[in-house]
């Protein structure tokens, strides 16, 4: 417990019986230990128990008793707790700890879970909700910070997910956030080239997935991604059948209205293109009709092909910032 609140929060603990716990009714003795912790100029009873013989609403009744006893806080120590549990305690307002797991302690402002065994573990790889809010922010680039929720509404995702990849994004450096007022603003580190270099070891190929299907004219309307762009960006010779790029749920919905699949070696015709599917929406980072450039280098980063190397760095190098 003493080593988990000092590797985890930096503060050193104390921690000692609780004297008046053998005088306590019975059925508060009963399956429980007692001891007082003294963290940071405060005392917090620590109570030992097991979570398959916990009682929530027995416990509120209980603590009435214990109360007279103990005036301050009272600190829940489980082995281990379902995902139910803790939110159940939470909603309470019921301080607790799962040493090496997960802590609840409202009455010292602490509210933190970690990931049990593995630990806390760096993000090498951004998601995809980080990869297209960096990309907003880097292709924007203007230096005026962002509320949360402002770049929530721009990019059409919750502001559950935006939180997440500024947490995300923050933990590589390559955001900063401040608090002002009630609103919460966002910067990038960099900008422009020096943004990219920063985060390019980080980028994921934003595809999912690669399907030929039947052309329809609606698919006229999708970013060219792929070879194709990359052809209309360099001197690279266009594919045979383009490509476009199209997000997960607006591919999910031809699917259910019918979308009819082709294997190239099999299909003597010529109406079908190459879809896409990306993780992220590319029409919102789009241009000229064409994906952007740091997704369309990312999507082609494990191609092997010598000609598709030298015109993604081509393309790259001639891209103005």
């Amino acid at each position: 417990m003493l080593q988990y609140l000092k590797e985890t929060l930096g503060m050193t603990a104390e921690e000692a019986a609780w004297s008046e716990a053998e005088h306590l009714p019975l059925y508060l003795r009963n399956g429980r230990k007692y001891s007082v912790l003294s963290v940071e100029g405060a005392e917090l009873l620590l109570i030992y128990m097991e979570a398959a013989s916990f009682n929530l609403t027995a416990f509120q009744k209980q603590w009435k008793k214990l109360s007279e006893y103990w005036s301050g806080e009272p600190v829940l120590c489980f082995e281990k707790l379902t995902t139910y549990q803790r939110k159940a305690l939470i909603e309470k307002r019921i301080s607790f700890v799962v040493p090496g797991s997960q802590m609840y302690l409202p009455c010292l402002g602490v509210a933190l879970q970690e990931r049990a065994a593995a630990g806390r573990r760096a993000v090498s790889k951004l998601s995809s909700a980080s990869q297209s809010l960096l990309l907003y922010l880097l292709y924007r680039g203007e230096a005026a910070m962002l509320k949360k929720v402002e770049l929530a509404n721009r990019l059409g995702v919750s502001a559950m997910n935006i939180t997440r990849a500024v947490q995300e994004l923050a933990s590589l450096g390559l955001v900063e956030t401040q608090k002002v007022g009630r609103s919460d603003l966002v910067l990038p580190t960099g900008s422009g080239a020096a943004l990219y270099e920063k985060a390019k070891a980080h980028l994921i190929d934003p595809v999912q997935k690669r399907v030929f299907v039947k052309w329809k004219h609606e698919f006229d309307a999708l970013p060219l991604s792929g070879e194709s762009a990359l052809a209309e960006r360099t001197m690279l010779n266009p594919p045979p059948v383009a490509c476009r790029a199209i997000a997960r749920r607006a591919y999910k919905q031809y699917q259910e209205s019918g979308l009819e699949l082709v294997d190239p070696a099999w299909y003597s015709g010529a109406d079908y293109i190459e879809l896409e599917v990306w993780k992220y929406a590319p029409d919102l980072l789009a241009e000229s009709g064409m994906v952007d450039v740091v997704s369309l280098a990312a999507s082609l980063v494990n191609n092997q092909d010598e000609r598709i190397e030298i015109a993604v760095e081509e393309m790259m190098e001639a891209h103005k910032w």
